[in-house]
């Protein structure tokens, strides 16, 4: 039987192969809810839909209010997958803060920073997401209240 890894694991937590079994690994709500975590929530002009990300991009929720069963379903799916975008890049922007603020203080050049984020990982800068989501919301929903 291979023995488990240091650490405070207790050897029921591992099965006979000594491969870590731990139940609550497979709830992803178990490890993130705890704060840790940033989430970026947007929702629609209309409050129909809300979708929120976590930091790497990956939607957490999708909430829908009531007023979202006047959608049909081909409409309601391309608003989730709008605003769930628009959450995606608000993430994104995000991870381009950290990464800039990180590469600035270990005394990197602001504009080549700013151009590695923007052309080599395709990270939005703040502004750009802002400036993305005023867009899409003028257009999108120009008239509607």
């Amino acid at each position: 039987m291979v023995t488990p890894p240091p650490g405070p694991y207790a050897s029921s937590e591992f099965d006979e192969d000594g491969d870590h079994y731990d139940p609550a690994a497979l709830d992803l709500r178990s490890q993130v809810d705890d704060g840790e975590m940033p989430m970026f929530t947007v929702t629609n002009p209309p409050g129909t839909v809300s979708v929120t990300t976590w930091l790497d991009g990956r939607v957490r929720d999708v909430a829908l209010s009531r007023h979202a069963a006047v959608l049909s379903e081909i409409a309601l799916a391309d608003e989730i997958v709008v605003i769930a975008g628009l959450a995606t890049q608000d993430a994104r922007s995000a991870q381009y803060t950290v990464m800039f603020d990180g590469m600035r203080e270990h005394g990197h050049d602001t504009v080549t920073t700013r151009d590695f984020l923007t052309r080599d990982l395709h990270l939005p800068s703040p502004e750009q997401a802002r400036a993305a989501r005023a867009e899409l919301f003028t257009t999108r929903y120009a008239g509607e209240e």
